[in-house]
């Protein structure tokens, strides 16, 4: 008859205790399934990083299948761009592995890629250093050691796929793309000699090849050509501007230089100016303004402009430039400006 009120104790203090435990284990699970989730996402940004890397390899072992016809930007491109997926891969793997089971594999991929980088930077150095200086013989091996760096990195990424094949790892959901920066069918002994007489071919466009130029003068008022083929400026009041488009046709940025202009007229002393000309990249142009050269309408003027390059020039010969011009006199006003009103007598 007293043992009741004992039993209401009992389940009183049972309760609490099953309802904790209820929590304890949700939280367990929802953490485990937050480490699940957080892994698969980490392994995605894995398995997408080495896609980039692979797409980026095989653009390159087309390039190099013949280095004679490539040109030199376009060879940075491409390497730039395995460099560029390998950095994006690299960021992924110094950040924090969301699992200790995949610990093993991320190391593997973290050697591969620097075992990659350390290759590919070696192999862009050493090429444009075969096409830049046909003396180097150092070339050959150094370009071997970049190969064997690179191959290095396709045998740890193999270990890395094994890795992932194990039962016990977790994988990418998609599979892992094979990769292959260079050609590894050929012995080293043959490809790097083969590579190192292709960059240095005649006709090849991989030697760096600075080249500015004058590439087109201009005046404002704009000048024309006559009848009689010469050259004439319109009727001005007491000046010219000359406009000089100086290029870049290299493959390498240009260096600071500089433009002489000399403006000679009929008894005058001539005007000789200098302005500096900008760092030109491959391809682009920029615009050297001489401005308010005082001219006298019927005069005939010389122009002679001589571009310093400032730096090594493949062709000197479109640094200069020189030309005749005249400035036509004011054509006269024909206007009859007699006075025609009449007066009428008054009265």
């Amino acid at each position: 008859m007293f043992d009741a009120p004992r039993r209401r104790r009992r389940r009183r203090l049972i309760w609490p205790l099953v309802i904790t435990i209820v929590v304890v284990v949700g939280l367990v699970v929802a953490t485990a399934g937050d480490d699940t989730r957080s892994t698969i996402t980490y392994l995605e940004d894995v398995q997408t990083s080495a896609t980039e890397i692979s797409r980026a390899g095989s653009t390159l072992r087309t390039l190099v299948g013949d280095l004679s016809r490539v040109d030199r930007a376009e060879f940075q491109s491409v390497v730039g761009g395995v460099k560029t997926s390998l950095d994006s891969a690299e960021a992924i793997v110094r950040g924090e592995v969301p699992s200790s089971e995949i610990v093993g594999a991320m190391t593997l991929y973290r050697l591969a890629l620097e075992s990659w980088s350390e290759g590919i930077d070696g192999f862009e150095d050493t090429i444009l250093r075969a096409a830049d200086d046909s003396l180097d013989e150092s070339v050959i091996d150094d370009l071997a050691s970049a190969v064997v760096a690179v191959r290095a990195g396709d045998q740890i990424y193999g270990a890395l796929i094994a890795e992932f094949d194990r039962e016990d790892v977790p994988a990418p959901v998609a599979a892992m793309p094979e990769i292959r920066l260079l050609p590894v069918d050929t012995p080293i002994t043959v490809l790097a000699p083969a590579w190192v007489s292709a960059a240095r071919s005649d006709g090849s466009e991989l030697p760096i090849r600075p080249s500015v130029r004058i590439e087109q003068v201009s005046t404002d008022p704009e000048w024309v050509t006559s009848a009689n083929s010469s050259i004439v400026v319109p009727a001005v009041s007491d000046t010219i501007s000359v406009m000089v488009v100086v290029g870049n046709s290299g493959n390498t940025a240009t260096s600071p230089g500089s433009l002489a202009m000399r403006f000679a007229g009929p008894g005058e002393e001539p005007v000789e100016e200098t302005e500096p000309v900008p760092i030109i990249e491959p391809g682009a142009r920029t615009s050297i303004i001489f401005r308010d050269l005082d001219v006298i309408p019927g005069s005939f003027y010389q122009l002679e402009l001589e571009l310093d390059p400032g730096g090594d020039d493949t062709f000197l010969e479109d640094n200069t430039y020189s030309t005749g011009f005249t400035v036509n006199e004011a054509t006269p006003d024909t206007t009859d400006t007699t006075d025609t009103s009449s007066t009428t007598d008054g009265g």
